[in-house]
C-alpha cells in the first residue's frame, strides 16, 4: 500500500515538472525563431513509464528548481570578413657600385680595330719606348710583302681593339692590359703572350710551376728595354729569379757559378724558366748531362767507374754555393766515409793509412782521400781499379 502511494505522488510531481517546462519554454520562445537559433516544438502528450520496482525508497522532494531559458546561438560571420594580413615589406640592400667583388662588363657592343696611329696619339711616350724593343722590330720572313703587313706586331695584336676605349678610356675593361694591377685574369694575359711564344721553349710553359703561378708580366716588361736582354723587368736575370729564391740568393755571393759575369753564367745556364720535363726546371734531361755541359772531361767513357759520380753529381756536390771546395757537401775524408766506413784496418805496428782515429793516419796529415785515390770520378787505366791511377 505504501508503494502504490510513492509511485502515485512521483508521478504526480512529474507531470507537473513537465507542464511548468513547457509553459516557460511558450512564454519565453518567440514565434518565429531568429536565425541560426533552434526551435523546440511543443510537447503534446507524455507518454507515462512503466512503473519501476523501486528497492530503496527515496525522499519527498522538497521544492522544485526551474530550468535555465535557452540562449540564442550567436551566429558565425561569413568568410570574407576574415581580415587580412599586412604584407612583408622586404627590401633589399643597394650596394655600392665601387666595391662591388665582380664588375660586369658596361657594355656588349662589338669592338673594332681603329689603326695604331690612333693609339699613338694619347701614348706617345709608350709608343717612343716600344719602337726600340725587339717587338716593333720584328717582321716575318714571308715571301710577299703582302702577307708580311698584315701580321706586323701593333698595338691592337697584344691590347685588343681599341674602338670602345677611345670612346672611353677610363674604363679599363674595354682593352687587354698586363701586369699586377690589371683587371683581367693572369689566364686572359698569358693567353695574349701564348699566340705567338707557345712554341720552343714554352712548351711545357703550363705544365711547370711557374706557369701554374705567374703571369708574362711578372718577370717580363714589353713596353721596355730595361735588360740587355730578354725584356726583363729588372737589369739582370738573377734580379728576376732572386724575388722568390731568397736562399739561392744568400748563397749566390759565395758560389763559382753564380758569381760569373751574367754574359758567361746565370740561372738560365743551368735551368729553364719557362718549363721543363725534369726535376728543378733543368735545360738538360738529368744532372749529370746539365753538368757535362760545362765539365765535359768527367763525362767518361771510364775503364773504372766510381758509380756515384756516375748515378748523380749531386750525392757529392752543391751546385749553388758551399764552404768546402771544390762545392762539396762534406769535406773530406767525411764526405768519402758516408759510402766507405768498412775499411779494413792493417793489424801491423805501422799507423794503418784508413784508420781514422790514429793521430799518426794520413787522414791527419794528408787531409784527404784524393791524395792517394787523385782519379775520384773515374779511371782508365788499366791498373786504376783503385782510382788511383
Amino acid at each position: 500500500m505504501n508503494r502504490k502511494k510513492i509511485f502515485a505522488s512521483l508521478l504526480v510531481i512529474v507531470l507537473i515538472l513537465i507542464i511548468f517546462a513547457q509553459n516557460i519554454l511558450l512564454t519565453e520562445v518567440p514565434s518565429s525563431p531568429a536565425e541560426g537559433a533552434v526551435s523546440i516544438p511543443p510537447v503534446e502528450a507524455v507518454m507515462p513509464a512503466p512503473p519501476a520496482e523501486v528497492t530503496t525508497p527515496l525522499p519527498p522532494a522538497e521544492a522544485t528548481i526551474p530550468l535555465p531559458a535557452a540562449e540564442a546561438t550567436i551566429p558565425l560571420p561569413p568568410a570574407e570578413a576574415t581580415i587580412p594580413l599586412p604584407p612583408i615589406d622586404v627590401t633589399l640592400p643597394i650596394l655600392p657600385e665601387k666595391e662591388t667583388f665582380f664588375t660586369p662588363l658596361p657594355t656588349e657592343r662589338k669592338r673594332e680595330n681603329v689603326g695604331m696611329d690612333k693609339c699613338i696619339k694619347c701614348h706617345k711616350d709608350q709608343s717612343a719606348r716600344w719602337e726600340g724593343t725587339i717587338h716593333a722590330k720584328w717582321s716575318p720572313s714571308f715571301t710577299t710583302p703582302e702577307k708580311a703587313k698584315g701580321v706586323k706586331i701593333e698595338c691592337e695584336t697584344c691590347h685588343g681593339p681599341g674602338s670602345l676605349h677611345v670612346e672611353d678610356n677610363k674604363e679599363r675593361l674595354f682593352i687587354i692590359s698586363f701586369g699586377p694591377g690589371s683587371k683581367d685574369t693572369k689566364a686572359e694575359q698569358n693567353t695574349v703572350c701564348l699566340k705567338c711564344h707557345e712554341k720552343g721553349g714554352l712548351y711545357y710553359w703550363n705544365g711547370g710551376v711557374h706557369g701554374r703561378n705567374l703571369r708574362c708580366a711578372d718577370c717580363h716588361h714589353v713596353m721596355d728595354n730595361i735588360s740587355r736582354r730578354y725584356l726583363l723587368n729588372k737589369t739582370s736575370e738573377k734580379e728576376i729569379c732572386f724575388q722568390c729564391h731568397v736562399r739561392q740568393k744568400s748563397e749566390g755571393f759565395r758560389s763559382p757559378h753564380l758569381s760569373h759575369d751574367e754574359a758567361k753564367m746565370t740561372c738560365s745556364t743551368c735551368h729553364t724558366p719557362h718549363g721543363s720535363s725534369t726535376q728543378g726546371l733543368l735545360s738538360a734531361s738529368s744532372v749529370n748531362e746539365n753538368c757535362y755541359n760545362c765539365h765535359a772531361d768527367k763525362r767518361g767513357p771510364y775503364l773504372f767507374e766510381h758509380l756515384p759520380v756516375q748515378e748523380n753529381c749531386l750525392l757529392c756536390h752543391k751546385p749553388h754555393s758551399s764552404i768546402h771546395r771544390p762545392l762539396l757537401k762534406v769535406r773530406q775524408p767525411f764526405l768519402c766515409l758516408e759510402c766507405h766506413s768498412n775499411l779494413p784496418v792493417k793489424s801491423t805496428g805501422m799507423p794503418d793509412p784508413h784508420n781514422v782515429m790514429d793521430p799518426r793516419s794520413r787522414y791527419v796529415y794528408n787531409r784527404g782521400c784524393t791524395n792517394c785515390h787523385p782519379m775520384i770520378h773515374g779511371s782508365k787505366h788499366p791498373s786504376g781499379a783503385r782510382l788511383q791511377r
